[in-house]
Formats: C-alpha cells, sequence, structure tokens
C-alpha cells in the first residue's frame, strides 16, 4: 500500500488550491492547503492564504478552533474586542476559541500561513465554494450567509456592522506575538527555545516554540515518539534525516511532518529558525526540569537512562545533542 503520509513538504506541494475571492478581480486570495487535520483535536492542519488590500475576513469567532497564524510576508492587521493592531513578517497571531477577530491586509500580498486546531477549514471552503457557484444570487445575501452558520456550528460570523477598534500597541494586544517576543526562554549551546503559545492557551493540547538553532546544532526523536512531528522551517535549512529514509534539506519555509513511530534527526546548515506548530509534548514541563538538573547536577544529562526517564515522564521525544 502506498504511504501518503509526506515529510517533506514545500511549498509548491499543495494537496488544494482554493481560490476564496468571490467575484472575478484580478487579484485573487488563494488558499493552499498542505497538510489535513489529524487525531481526535484535529491537529496540525496547515493552509497558507494571501490577501492584497481592500480584502477582509469577516468578523467571526469559533466554537471549538484555535487557530495560529505566522505571518510570512506583508502586513496583517488584526481586529479583535475592541482592539486592533498591526503582526509584521515572523509575528505570530494565535485566536484562542469564542475569541471575536477579523483580519485585513495593510500591504498587497501580505501571506499567512495558518496552523489549525479543532476543526476543519478546507471542509468549510468547499462548502462556501460549492454554494458560491451553484446559487451565486443567495451567496450575495447577509442574511442567507447567517442562516447557513448557525450558532451551533463550529464557527459564526457575525451579522451586525463591525465595531469601533482602536488602535493599540502590540505590546498590548496579547493575540499578537512578535518575532522576538516569548512566553519563555531556555538558551543551550546551540539552541535556544521560545515559548510562542503556551498549553494553557490550546486547550491543554499542545505547545508551539520557536527554535533558533546555530549552525551544527543537532535535534533527534526516538522511535518510540507517540505524536506526529510538525517543524515549519522560517529561515534557514537543515539536513534531516529520517531512519530507514533517504536524507533530504528543509529550506525555507519547507515544512517537516514527522509520523509517530518514526525516528531521526536533523542538522542545522547554517544558523536557522524553526516553528515547532505541533509539539504534543510537554516542553515547557520538560526544560524546567532540565534547567534543574543544569544547575544542581548537570553530569546527569550525560546519562542516557536519566534523559529517558525524562522523556517518558513528560511525553517529550526529541533530544538536542549537547
Amino acid at each position: 500500500m502506498k504511504d501518503e503520509f509526506r515529510i517533506h513538504i514545500t511549498p509548491e506541494s499543495c494537496y488544494a488550491d482554493i481560490d476564496e475571492t468571490p467575484d472575478s478581480g484580478d487579484q485573487r486570495s488563494r488558499s493552499k492547503h498542505y497538510i489535513k487535520a489529524s487525531g481526535r483535536h484535529e491537529i496540525n492542519q496547515v493552509n497558507e492564504a494571501n490577501y492584497y488590500i481592500g480584502m477582509k475576513v469577516p468578523y467571526h469567532e469559533h466554537k471549538t478552533a484555535y487557530e495560529t497564524f505566522l505571518v510570512e510576508n506583508g502586513a496583517i492587521e488584526v481586529l479583535s474586542r475592541s482592539r486592533k493592531a498591526v503582526a509584521r513578517k515572523g509575528d505570530i497571531i494565535h485566536i484562542q476559541a469564542y475569541v471575536p477577530h477579523s483580519i485585513q491586509p495593510l500591504e498587497d500580498d501580505s501571506t499567512i500561513r495558518a496552523y489549525h486546531q479543532g476543526h476543519s477549514l478546507l471542509e468549510d471552503q468547499l462548502d462556501n465554494r460549492r454554494f458560491r457557484e451553484a446559487y451565486p444570487e443567495l451567496a450575495k445575501s447577509p442574511d442567507i450567509r447567517q442562516q447557513l452558520a448557525p450558532r451551533e456550528q463550529a464557527s459564526f460570523w457575525f451579522d451586525y456592522e463591525v465595531p469601533q477598534f482602536k488602535d493599540v500597541p502590540v505590546k498590548e494586544f496579547p493575540e499578537i506575538r512578535t518575532f522576538d517576543e516569548s512566553l519563555a526562554e531556555f538558551s543551550f549551546d546551540k539552541l535556544t527555545l521560545k515559548l510562542k503559545v503556551g498549553r494553557w492557551e490550546t486547550g491543554g493540547v499542545k505547545e508551539i516554540w520557536q527554535l533558533h538553532m546555530k549552525a551544527g546544532c543537532s535535534l533527534s526523536w526516538v522511535p518510540t515518539n507517540i505524536f506526529n512531528l510538525l517543524y515549519d522551517v522560517y529561515d534557514g535549512s537543515v539536513e534531516v534525516r529520517p531512519d530507514g529514509m533517504e536524507p533530504f534539506i528543509a529550506n525555507t519555509r519547507d515544512m517537516i511532518h514527522v509520523p509517530r513511530f518514526l525516528g531521526g534527526s536533523m542538522t542545522a546548515l547554517k544558523d536557522t529558525v524553526i516553528f515547532d506548530v505541533g509539539c504534543q509534548g510537554y516542553m515547557m514541563q520538560y526544560l524546567d526540569e532540565v534547567n534543574s538538573i543544569v544547575a544542581s547536577a548537570p553530569e546527569k544529562l550525560r546519562d542516557d537512562e536519566c534523559l529517558r526517564r525524562l522523556m517518558k515522564k513528560y511525553d517529550f521525544y526529541v533530544r538536542y545533542q549537547m
């Protein structure tokens, strides 16, 4: 049987490309889908969308979904709870369930890569496109749109005029985390890890980290890993060596999607920034205890048995080669 699990995903290798622009204008907003939702929490679904000035995602909220956006290009204005602020290249936007929000580009071809949890965006987009194509006049009616999105569904689109929003600095807008900002930070010889989204912000399901790997830095994961891993190369390149498979080079904007029960490693070929966007293991707690050991008995970290116990304790199966 053909293995359809793709480990190396490039910007050109999307499995679905949806035109989100309902009219026939020259500038098209496209939603490219790379990874389907998986598991009972429907995580690791990834799509990328580009927007042009004048386009806008209407004001809405999600009942079960958590959305995290990485701004890859341009500038995105985020509106939520009577405030608005601007996210720029390298910034993270994190929207929790029941947080009303809207986004709009401030520059042409502003691009975001979106990581979804708790709903299937592709199904929603295909349903909307099918309805628009079959009933173009009905699709223009706000009343019909609201009829098709009752509150018990995953998303609720507000039918009133968007409220007035006050400009606030990014530091006063918790949904935006700038590139240099972190909720927690841990540094080792060739590796710095910055917590961008905490487990308490995803319903206890996962964490999102930013990894700064210096050239030569290596990470490995063991074959007993029980989670799919998902890394997004923001800048730089790494050599990836999955066990029993041909190695490959993942460059800027490539993704590395490692299935559970497959070991392997990756090494930074130059200074590289990677986002770990599917961390289901308890990395924050793991690193807290590692820091404690470094301070009190650093020799323990050279003991493989000690590291194995920590991995099992925190369901965390990735090792930094110190």
